[in-house]
């Protein structure tokens, strides 16, 4: 597994860039804003890193970091605050894209799609 903190845009064929890049909306439920702190954890490495979700939905979030697992990474991924339960949640993810953030969009460096496995 190999990661990158600064990487150009991948893997948002027919999905709304986090600035709100006009494409096509594939995803079969709506998202909700949210805005958490998470530490995600790569499934084979076991290797941590943090982060902040911006959004999620019944079938995955987005999020923001520093670091950007490559696309089809499984992840697991600890939200603070979850929107789905009072308590600490953790899920299993696939990373489904990630792209580049400016300065002016974020303090991380990169934004994160997944899908909830």
């Amino acid at each position: 597994m190999s990661l990158t903190a600064i990487r150009p845009l991948k893997g948002l064929e027919g999905m709304q860039a986090i600035q709100g890049t006009p494409t096509v909306e594939q995803r079969k439920s709506p998202r909700r804003a949210c805005t958490t702190t998470i530490m995600f954890e790569n499934f084979l490495t076991g290797n941590y890193h943090e982060g902040r979700m911006v959004n999620y939905s019944r079938d995955g979030m987005c999020f923001e970091s520093d670091i950007a697992p490559e696309i089809g990474t499984e992840i697991f991924i600890g939200v603070e605050k979850s929107p789905y339960s009072p308590n600490y949640d953790v899920f299993r993810a696939k990373v489904m894209w990630s792209r580049e953030l400016t300065l002016k969009e974020s303090y991380y460096s990169a934004g994160i799609g997944v899908r909830y496995c």
